[in-house]
């Protein structure tokens, strides 16, 4: 009598058949699109809306008519505060900090600040596209010489062929390039509300209370910007030294290692930002130790 029939079905086949076709369709289709996404942002820090080459970032459409929108909204906070210390002043109440003559050279600073944040903001733009251009060094680092160019081209994949140990690296490859494609489109926005929300961060200048809001406002744009500086100079030494180009499995580790420490620049900037707020407490407490003792003795 004969057995029941049997279906020799291989998973790791069918995985492996899976995935290369999702990757063959990547390659294909979403390919493009992800290097244009990188080709506009990722080598210098310009209008990407406005449809000029290498514009202007503080041309942005609708960048310009919200900074002076948010100036004049703070001009009118700004005018409440000098009344504010005005009446603490007539009446001598609360501390010197706050009263009208240790307030109001600060409130004229922090209105020519924010009047003139835009080009001050594109000077520091234009600074980071000078390194990033001086990093980029003309044509040497282009989309076509990137360290993952080579394992996510239409060959790398299918030399991978039914390799499922492959596949997988070029899957992890795959989402490390879209989340670096993606946090360079987070970056862009981040910025333009930064470059927005200028004026209010040199409003917070002027109190005591609110101006750690105007410290995390220049942290935020410290790490932003120059993420794109560091990151082009983690690229540039990945290509320059890449001991091992093609498809294969020493070419997908190497790219895989090079997104990894472009995608740890930004935590590395964070912690250095957030290093020299704590040696500066760290210096003020030690001041008021010594001022503590030097009057103990007298």
């Amino acid at each position: 009598m004969p057995g029941p029939p049997q279906f020799g079905i291989n998973p790791l086949g069918v995985l492996a058949g899976l995935f290369d076709g999702i990757l063959s369709e990547f390659v294909s289709s979403a390919r493009g699109a992800l290097d244009a996404a990188l080709k506009s942002y990722l080598f210098g820090t310009y209008d990407a809306a406005g449809g000029r080459a290498q514009a202007p970032f503080t041309g942005t459409p609708g960048l310009a008519g919200l900074n002076h929108l948010l100036a004049a909204a703070g001009g009118a906070l700004l005018l409440a505060v000098l009344l504010y210390s005005s009446l603490r002043t007539v009446a001598d109440l609360g501390a010197v900090r706050h009263q009208l003559q240790q307030v109001l050279p600060r409130c004229l600073a922090a209105v020519a600040l924010a009047t003139v944040s835009l080009p001050l903001l594109q000077q520091v733009i234009d600074l980071n596209n000078a390194l990033c251009a001086v990093v980029v060094g003309g044509a040497q680092l282009s989309l076509s010489a990137l360290p993952w160019s080579s394992p996510l081209s239409q060959q790398g994949v299918q030399s991978a062929g039914e390799n499922l140990f492959l596949l997988l690296f070029a899957a992890a490859l795959v989402v490390a390039v879209v989340i670096l494609a993606l946090s360079y489109v987070v970056r862009y926005t981040l910025l333009a509300v930064l470059c927005a929300a200028a004026p209010l961060a040199a409003y917070c200048t002027v109190l005591p209370e609110t101006r750690g809001f105007a410290r995390q406002w220049g942290r935020l744009l410290v790490v932003s910007l120059f993420m794109q500086f560091g990151q082009l100079l983690v690229l540039r030494v990945a290509v320059q030294l890449a001991f091992t180009r093609g498809g294969g499995l020493a070419g997908m580790l190497y790219a895989l290692a090079s997104l990894y420490l472009m995608l740890r620049v930004p935590g590395a900037l964070n912690v250095a930002t957030h290093y020299e707020s704590s040696a500066e407490a760290a210096a003020r407490r030690w001041s008021r130790a010594v001022r503590r003792l030097s009057v103990g003795e007298l």
